[in-house]
């Protein structure tokens, strides 16, 4: 099952709170995954990696449900100018409990890596 968000929420604040991310040196923060859940996707309409990595969640949830419990939370990057701004060219972005496990592409075998023994973030972030 597949659940898809509109509306942003920073995991551990409210909507309303300012969403800025802080500095690291002198580099900014990427935002974190803009909603919190146990598999998180950021996608846009009409994006066929997407479409591949969504039909990837969705076969494993139905396979896996111990896995996958909760519905893959799908954000559309499209929605909020700052989530399009820092991932908009890299969806389909895959983040596992809060972890970037991958961007643009996302095998089986990583993905039930991450879900079976935790996640591993990706060496190169974009």
């Amino acid at each position: 099952m597949i659940r898809r968000i509109r509306r942003r929420t920073t995991p551990g604040k409210r909507a309303d709170e300012d969403e800025r991310s802080p500095l690291v040196g002198n580099t900014p923060r990427p935002p974190d995954p803009p909603v919190e859940g146990h598999v998180v996707v950021l996608s846009r309409s009409g994006c066929h990696l997407c479409d591949g990595v969504l039909t990837l969640c969705e076969g494993l949830s139905r396979e896996r449900p111990d896995l996958i419990p909760e519905p893959v939370a799908v954000v559309d990057v499209d929605q909020d100018p700052q989530v399009r701004a820092r991932w908009g060219d890299h969806v389909p972005v895959t983040f596992v409990d809060g972890v970037l496990i991958g961007y643009w592409f996302l095998d089986r075998e990583t993905l039930l890596s991450a879900l079976e023994n935790g996640p591993t973030q990706v060496s190169v972030i974009p």
